[in-house]
């Protein structure tokens, strides 16, 4: 994939806070190849004009002259690295260009967490006054993690099968032959067909219809196109023909299938939205969850509707075994591309969901038929809200500050106040407020120091011990709560500090999480009876 040559010389000439750059500019243009990794969290980006979501341990390979842009919705829950490099050509004793041979001028690879692991503790201290010796350490260590280009004639069986595959979900509304998929395979017809059908269990032209079909599905789901029209974008010449095969592999004519989908088993890979979905009556199949991070009160919600849960690593989606649930439709925020178009082999595909809680009731409410109760849902939870709020202005005085810290492995992250649901919910729906000093960036999760939290002196203070499969934040909690810093905060004086859990509150601030949410910040601002102990 990446232009390799053992006669040129890498030198980093930067190394920058990923997040932390892309909050101050919505959009950067870089004048040399860079690398990018992400060592916590996920976010959706635009580069070069293709959106992409990164998650933990992406590693991006992306050209000089590259652009890279925020999506409108994106907050930054997440951290990580830039690293900048020039090439030199050892022979030629020039700069040469170092180029990603990719049409998008980018390329996505992910590494080991033990990579992630050795580039965060190498970078520990701080990125401004990092040493060559570091710098170049950094950059050769993720250089060696890039696959490099795969010869045609080192292509596997499998892989030569894969790229039909990928022909076909790139032009599965174009006409298209099997003696044509045989080609690109560089097999003969009979041969590809017989070792196609032994890898997917189907003909190439049967796959190719499911195919069709399900991206048929999205787009009734997603649109208000008439059948005649999906039919002829999905790759369909002849109607009757599309809605006789629609009914075979679907079980209802496509203009049944849009009213009937709240009874299709649908994977969720997210538990927020199979909350939604329980709050409108429509029970999940199945959920994706990381146990760590599932709170208490869900998964006992799952366990009585009886919805199968899907335990998997933290920011892993585990392709094969979702696909063997045999779901007729799978729902998800984002995607990588490569994991969606895995899951369209297998069922139709909804993602690039709304981020805030009253777009998505509204959007499962349009999906589910149940625009009515998306309403009432709405205002139910509005008029919590205001109800909390009232209360705890009543209680506090105005000028009260309100801190949501984030305690991590190597460093602390204050939440900012547009930076997730549960930050909306506190500081722009209570309308409690952020301290003056910290109110930059509110799309963001950022960087905090000890002397930063001493001069912000929140009255009352969440803390959050940031939990991952890939490290402990129990050091970083013991060094703040033994810190000097800390002694003279007036929240640590009035016994206003209160743990909050990663799970519920950054994860699952949905329709019933919300709720409880609500009630730890009544019953801690009120009440401090929330004020556990860590």
């Amino acid at each position: 994939m990446l232009d390799s040559n053992p006669d040129w010389l890498a030198h980093c000439t930067e190394i920058k806070d990923l997040a932390k750059s892309l909050s101050k500019q919505s959009s950067m243009h870089l004048d040399q190849a860079s690398l990018f990794l992400v060592t916590d969290g996920q976010a959706t980006l635009s580069i070069n004009g293709h959106e992409e979501h990164i998650i933990f341990g992406h590693l991006i390979a992306i050209a000089s002259g590259s652009v890279i842009q925020l999506t409108k919705t994106n907050h930054l829950d997440f951290s990580g690295y830039i690293i900048s490099f020039n090439t030199y050509d050892m022979k030629m004793k020039s700069l040469c260009d170092w180029d990603v041979n990719t049409t998008t001028g980018y390329y996505v690879q992910r590494v080991p967490e033990t990579v992630v692991a050795d580039i965060r503790i190498s970078l520990a201290e701080t990125t401004d006054h990092l040493n060559t010796t570091i710098k170049q350490y950094v950059l050769y260590h993720l250089l060696k993690e890039l696959d490099p280009e795969q010869q045609t004639d080192e292509y596997t069986l499998e892989q030569r099968i894969e790229r039909t595959v990928t022909y076909m979900q790139q032009k599965y509304n174009q006409m298209m032959t099997r003696n044509e998929l045989a080609a690109i395979a560089g097999y003969s017809p009979s041969y590809y067909s017989r070792k196609f059908i032994d890898i997917y269990r189907k003909t190439p032209i049967e796959y190719l219809i499911h195919y069709r079909i399900f991206r048929a599905q999205e787009m009734l789901l997603l649109t208000d196109d008439l059948s005649k029209n999906i039919a002829k974008k999905a790759g369909f010449d002849d109607v009757q023909y599309f809605s006789r095969q629609f009914t075979r592999i679907v079980g209802h004519s496509p203009r049944k299938f849009k009213k009937t989908v709240a009874q299709y088993r649908i994977c969720f890979l997210s538990s927020a939205h199979a909350e939604i979905a329980i709050a409108f009556g429509v029970i999940p199949h199945c959920v994706v969850v990381t146990n760590s991070l599932t709170p208490r009160y869900q998964k006992g919600m799952f366990h009585q509707w009886g919805v199968t849960l899907l335990d998997t690593p933290q920011y892993v989606i585990p392709q094969d075994i979702v696909v063997q649930q045999q779901p007729d439709l799978i729902i998800s925020a984002n995607l990588t591309e490569d994991t969606k178009q895995h899951f369209r082999s297998a069922a139709p595909v909804l993602t690039g969901l709304p981020h805030d809680l009253n777009s998505l009731i509204c959007y499962f409410g349009e999906l589910f038929n149940k625009a009515g109760q998306a309403t009432q849902m709405i205002d139910e939870l509005t008029a919590q809200v205001d109800l909390l709020k009232n209360k705890i202005q009543n209680h506090i005085s105005s000028n009260s500050t309100v801190l949501y810290l984030r305690v991590e492995e190597l460093g602390y992250r204050y939440v900012g106040e547009s930076s997730c649901d549960t930050a909306i919910l506190l500081y722009k729906e209570i309308g409690l407020q952020m301290p003056a000093k910290l109110r930059t960036n509110e799309k963001s999760f950022n960087s905090c120091s000890l002397q930063q939290l001493e001069e912000a002196n929140p009255a009352y203070l969440f803390i959050e011990k940031r939990v991952m499969d890939y490290y402990n934040a129990d050091l970083s909690l013991s060094t703040l709560q033994q810190s000097k810093q800390w002694a003279n905060l007036d929240a640590v004086k009035n016994k206003h500090v209160f743990y909050v859990d990663t799970g519920l509150w950054i994860n699952n601030c949905s329709v019933f999480g919300k709720r409880e949410i609500m009630r730890q910040i009544e019953q801690s601002i009120l009440g401090g009876a929330y004020s556990t102990t860590q």
